[in-house]
């Protein structure tokens, strides 16, 4: 009973100041008197609702409640959304190349498998383009004490036309040497190939 009384206050309120507010431009002298009646209702019943209020304060505490969680929530999802991979962010991993590009990135257990596809259909030349291999992993990882306690290494298969061309696997042993400048992007590049299938 108390909500429909605030929600009809406040719809007379607002029916009241808006007459008031449209009322205004008319006549200089009428708009003085209007105003002084405007504000008195409008005063008396801010007061009401205020008292209704403090008399029941679990709807205002419910609703700033809700307010917040919702805030949380639209917060957290974004952040979560881009990086499901402990210290791993997948649509960060690229090659800088025009024939190579990554399809999907997953966590499986304590591997990342990356599905590629490609134009070239060569070892020789495929190999060639992923010269920027250490690069793009290192760009992807966002923490690496995270991402090396969760995950062994970077599973990749890259397909031609729904068939594998190469797969290989980039230990995460490997990368934590390349950011620690202990492993050149070179040497990453031969223990990768080392692993070919």
């Amino acid at each position: 009973m108390e909500r429909r009384k605030i929600l009809l206050g406040s719809g007379a309120a607002l029916t009241t100041a808006l007459a008031g507010c449209t009322g205004s431009g008319s006549n200089d002298d009428d708009s003085d008197d209007d105003s002084d009646d405007t504000e008195s209702i409008t005063d008396d019943e801010s007061e009401n609702e205020t008292e209704n209020s403090e008399n029941d304060g679990t709807e205002n505490e419910a609703s700033e409640n809700g307010d917040e969680s919702d805030s949380e929530d639209s917060d957290g999802t974004d952040e979560t959304a881009s990086t499901d991979i402990p210290g791993f962010d997948g649509s960060k991993l690229s090659l800088e190349s025009d024939e190579v590009s990554v399809s999907s990135v997953e966590q499986a257990d304590s591997t990342v498998d990356v599905v590629a596809t490609s134009e070239i259909t060569d070892y020789q030349k495929l190999y060639a383009e992923l010269e920027t291999l250490a690069e793009a992993h290192e760009s992807a990882i966002v923490d690496t004490e995270a991402f090396a306690d969760a995950i062994d290494a970077v599973d990749w298969v890259i397909d031609h036309d729904a068939k594998r061309v190469v797969s290989f696997s980039v230990k995460t042993d490997w990368l934590v040497d390349y950011q620690n400048g202990d492993l050149s992007a070179e040497a990453l590049l031969e223990n990768v190939k080392s692993t070919a299938e």
